[in-house]
């Protein structure tokens, strides 16, 4: 008869057996997978504190960032992100979303030159536009910060 540890330990050992490419992820099919199995979990686990899907969903999440931050592309992508302003970060997923022109937004920024040179970076956003946009889009200031 086995003992608890013991019978933990085999459990274990079936679990990383079967998931083993997605815990120590080496190729982009491991990868893809992976990210998979993340968007799986995160539509079945529930918001309970005790949910044993979210320590999965820790679990697989870790993975994943230990292998993107082996990938240079993507590290270099997450430093382009982060030199990004927020805010023209914003305005550029509002354009997307809405599938807006910069003729869109006259009222709110004002003309299309302003508005690209907001988002060339050669001008910043004012408080009032901020206003306003959050207003139009029904989003808190804070997310332009």
């Amino acid at each position: 008869m086995l003992s608890e540890p013991q019978k933990m330990t085999n459990y274990f050992l079936d679990f990383a057996t079967q998931v083993k490419n997605i815990l120590h992820i080496k190729t982009k099919s491991d990868y893809q997978d992976s990210l998979a199995l993340l968007e799986y979990l995160f539509e079945q686990a529930t918001d309970s504190e005790g949910d044993p899907l979210n320590m999965f969903i820790e679990i697989v999440a870790h993975a994943i960032e230990k292998y993107e931050s082996t990938q240079e592309k993507i590290v270099k992508f997450e430093e382009q992100v982060a030199k990004i302003d927020p805010g023209i970060a914003v305005l550029r997923t509002l354009i997307d979303q809405f599938n807006l022109t910069l003729s869109d937004f006259k009222v709110e920024i004002g003309s299309k030159s302003l508005i690209s040179m907001i988002l060339s970076g050669q001008r910043n956003l004012t408080k009032e536009h901020i206003a306003k946009l959050s207003k139009r889009f029904k989003i808190a200031p804070s997310v332009f910060f």
